[in-house]
């Protein structure tokens, strides 16, 4: 039997007023509304609870041996409330976190975006940096934790695996694959932005091709200041570049651009021995939370 908390409140306060409009007037609903809940904990008991004589009402020995029992849950309830309450009110301050600007176009990051706003207390300050920009913030104190591209052995740092990314080197035309498939490695037009490096060297890794790539030692053709800026230069052709596919799903789904494709680990990085403070920690769960949820 699964006994609600707010039919025991109205049968405590009828009990101690011994009437069902004086126990509304002090609730502050109306006397249909006390009828009612003590009418759902008489069909839950399968017995009344009290017996009208004249304008009276009397409490039935049922009601007097729920009396006790109904004080010891309404009590630990209001314990639980205010123990809730404090918890909200420690749901203030700052949440500082920094990740590659291609985290943006992941669901993750969307879906946290919709529920910032239920957390009215808490301000986000959320860095937008290359991994070594992320891994510097942190350990200066200026974030207090990020998401980096590939895991960093570093004495400050502790890394927790959050997910793989897919990434591939991506153009628009077969002619710009060629010195590719070609071996021809110093020809490739190559599109750059900030942090490409680390993109760029795990995928050749992957493909066997990094101390070739190394020898040729291909000039960028375009260097943006942002991933944004360089997903715009080779969806209009200018070069290719290693990015995180799911920064051009539909164009790649509608064969306006092809991808030789890698994956490559995505970390949560703290400092050694921080302990988060419980809205940082809160973000964080949320955030693997969508993670588990979403894939």
């Amino acid at each position: 039997m699964d006994l609600e908390i707010y039919p025991l409140r109205i049968f405590l306060k009828v009990m101690k007023l011994k009437s069902f409009s004086e126990a509304a007037r002090q609730l502050n609903v109306t006397q249909p509304t006390v009828s009612q809940q003590i009418g759902k904990l008489e069909a839950k008991l399968e017995k009344k609870l009290f017996e009208r004589v004249g304008h009276e009402i009397i409490p039935t020995a049922l009601a007097k041996q729920l009396l006790g029992y109904a004080e010891q849950l309404s009590s630990i309830a209001e314990d639980c409330e205010n123990f809730l309450l404090d918890e909200k009110s420690t749901l203030r301050g700052e949440v500082r976190y920094a990740m590659p600007e291609s985290c943006q176009w992941t669901p993750h990051f969307k879906n946290i975006m919709k529920q910032i706003s239920t957390y009215e207390g808490i301000q986000f300050k959320i860095g937008i940096l290359p991994t070594d920009g992320v891994a510097r913030g942190i350990i200066e104190g200026v974030y207090d934790f990020g998401f980096v591209v590939g895991e960093r052995l570093h004495p400050e740092l502790t890394f927790e695996k959050f997910s793989d990314e897919p990434y591939g080197l991506v153009g628009r035309s077969e002619k710009l694959f060629k010195p590719l498939e070609e071996k021809r490695f110093e020809d490739l037009r190559l599109v750059t932005f900030p942090g490409w490096e680390l993109f760029f060297t795990t995928w050749c890794r992957a493909h066997g091709i990094f101390e070739k790539i190394q020898r040729a030692t291909p000039v960028p053709a375009v260097h943006i200041g942002t991933l944004a800026g360089a997903i715009h230069a080779v969806q209009e052709g200018a070069g290719v570049a290693v990015l995180p596919l799911q920064c051009v799903p539909k164009e790649l789904k509608e064969f306006k651009l092809k991808s030789v494709g890698a994956s490559n680990p995505i970390y949560v990085t703290k400092r050694v021995g921080d302990k988060l403070s419980r809205r940082t920690e809160l973000v964080l769960d949320l955030l693997k939370k969508s993670k588990k949820d979403l894939g």
